[in-house]
């Protein structure tokens, strides 16, 4: 209960502070070098992003907007690879240290990462064993063919939760002017999507009992981790 309640004023203290002088407005646009997780199948590709907000000396808010496109490997494509579109959208809160020339700054968010063009699913529900044709019927095989169908039409767009931490630093280059460094890291939630997931066990448990064969084992959810360092210009109004 003590230890709740030092912790409660530690935070009412933050707040006041941050509060205590004036608020201004933020807008950057920035470059950035994001790394994706590995089990992602999406090379390091480099974005271009915006940010705007609000700050205080102390506590601020901002809202970030990044674009990337990186490439991922294919199988039966010229070349053998193909380009992704990575949207990351989310809201942060930071907080300043208001130290000159160079203001360091730690901040935290929560948001969303939007991936075009991904990957199908590499556990589709097989029609045959070692090369040998699984003895189906028609109506059977074109049920099979019709949940291949709608797991990678699943693939073509996740939607994933993310949280994000970060820290940087601002240089003033004039009173309205800084160039701003980040380097962040993205805890990413459920890469294939959580109902995506569901389906597949459904559809691949209706085939393995019409057929009696065993299938692949479904994908697990898991959590990746991406990264990403940036270097932009930030306009204070």
């Amino acid at each position: 209960m003590l230890r709740s309640k030092w912790y409660c004023m530690a935070v009412a203290g933050l707040l006041a502070l941050g509060t205590a002088f004036p608020a201004r407005a933020d807008l950057s646009a920035y470059l950035s070098n994001v790394g994706f997780d590995e089990s992602a199948n999406l090379d390091r590709s480099m974005g271009m992003g915006v940010r705007w907000g609000k700050s205080s000396r102390i506590i601020g808010g901002e809202t970030s907007l990044l674009v990337a496109r990186p490439t991922r490997s294919v199988r039966n494509t010229v070349g053998g690879e193909e380009t992704a579109t990575a949207l990351f959208y989310e809201g942060r809160l930071m907080v300043n240290i208001p130290l000159k020339p160079i203001a360091p700054f730690v901040n935290v968010g929560f948001g969303r990462i939007i991936i075009t063009s991904t990957d199908a699913p590499q556990t589709q529900i097989p029609t045959d064993v070692n090369g040998i044709k699984l003895p189906l019927t028609p109506e059977q095989q074109a049920k099979v063919d019709l949940a291949n169908s709608a797991l990678k039409a699943m693939s073509k767009l996740q939607h994933n939760t993310e949280f994000s931490y970060g820290l940087g630093a601002r240089k003033a280059l004039n009173d309205r002017l800084d160039i701003r460094v980040d380097l962040r890291q993205y805890a990413v939630f459920s890469v294939k999507g959580i109902v995506a997931q569901k389906a597949r066990e459904e559809l691949a448990g209706q085939i393995q009992d019409q057929t009696g064969f065993d299938l692949l084992p479904v994908e697990k959810e898991r959590t990746v981790r991406y990264e990403e360092l940036s270097l932009g210009v930030n306009f204070r109004f």
